[in-house]
């Protein structure tokens, strides 16, 4: 039944919201209530209505992320070179730290933590001097 007009069957259905019969309904229903008539991608889904078309919507998500995100990381190379090589003492701190059969890994620069942290690796005396 056509959610719209409740008089007709159904032959349409919105991706974000309800079924309609005919476009003078799809219409009325976009202009009242504002629907761009596409699906919340980040909306839940209880797993009884959770579907194969949901799982692709989901993975296509997921892969759009992923694209926009190593877009961001060529453009930041670019603009500012290699953002992935870490400094000196961060790099020797990484390696006593993969020495001594340890997983250690460090925020971006410019973050708060990452600046509050004073954990650093004493070459001479061969030691990590962690901030806890």
């Amino acid at each position: 039944m056509c959610q719209v007009c409740r008089t007709n069957p159904s032959k349409y259905k919105c991706p974000g919201c309800v079924r309609t019969c005919s476009l003078p309904c799809v219409k009325a229903h976009k202009q009242s209530t504002a629907c761009n008539g596409k699906r919340q991608l980040t909306q839940f889904v209880p797993l009884d209505n959770f579907d194969d078309n949901l799982l692709i919507s989901d993975y296509n998500l997921l892969e759009d992320v992923k694209r926009v995100a190593k877009s961001a990381q060529r453009k930041r190379a670019k603009l500012c070179g290699d953002s992935q090589k870490l400094p000196f003492p961060l790099r020797s701190l990484h390696g006593a730290a993969a020495s001594r059969r340890t997983k250690i890994q460090f925020l971006a620069t410019g973050m708060s933590k990452r600046q509050i942290n004073q954990t650093f690796y004493d070459n001479r005396m061969k030691v990590i001097l962690w901030t806890i």
